[in-house]
């Protein structure tokens, strides 16, 4: 077993890879067309690439996660990457999960006016770190399906994204209204 930070850079690393190809690739041949399905294919390609670094680790990917810190808190992340206690006696597996050094929200829009739905999001990743101290590293992958330029979400007054919040940002060029993909580290 490898250390918690030199895991947790591999799955960065690995992350953001797939955003840029993978997920790049799959939008172009229309794999997907809403936030469910998008939530699929990153899985998808995550197990892929991860399954030996995952199992020898401890580690599995859950979606619409609700267990562990996030237990009673109103929160549900679209996807975390958590630690298991494979020899737990406990009565089910959620309740054999340690922590979630990863945590994704996905967002998948098509409108100007959207834009709103994909900030109140981050409103959530900010309460991951500050309220319930999430200690790895927390991405928001957003598909947004209007004009802008390569731009970040978040300005750099969000000093409570310093060091821990990715973002996975997909939008259509203004040159060419093709979609470009790209990440944004804080």
């Amino acid at each position: 077993m490898g250390t918690d930070s030199g895991i947790i850079q591999i799955i960065d690393q690995t992350l953001k890879s797939i955003w840029e190809s993978e997920i790049q690739n799959d939008y172009n041949k229309i794999w997907f067309m809403n936030e469910d399905t998008l939530k699929n294919a990153l899985y998808f390609h995550l197990r892929n690439k991860l399954e030996t670094v995952l199992t020898e680790n401890n580690l599995r990917i859950f979606t619409e996660f609700n267990d562990a810190e996030f237990s009673k808190t109103g929160f549900r992340p679209d996807m975390v990457i958590a630690r298991v206690d494979m020899d737990s006696e406990a009565k089910c597996w959620r309740q054999a999960v340690v922590n979630c050094p990863i945590v994704i929200e996905l967002k998948f829009k098509s409108t100007f006016a959207d834009k709103e739905t994909i900030y109140a999001d981050y409103v959530k990743l900010e309460n991951y770190i500050e309220s319930l101290g999430i200690g790895g590293k927390v991405y928001m992958a957003t598909i947004w399906e209007c004009e802008d330029h390569k731009t970040a979400w978040l300005g750099e007054d969000a000093t409570w994204a310093k060091n821990k919040v990715t973002e996975l940002n997909a939008s259509l060029s203004w040159d060419n209204s093709e979609p470009q993909f790209y990440v944004v580290t804080h």
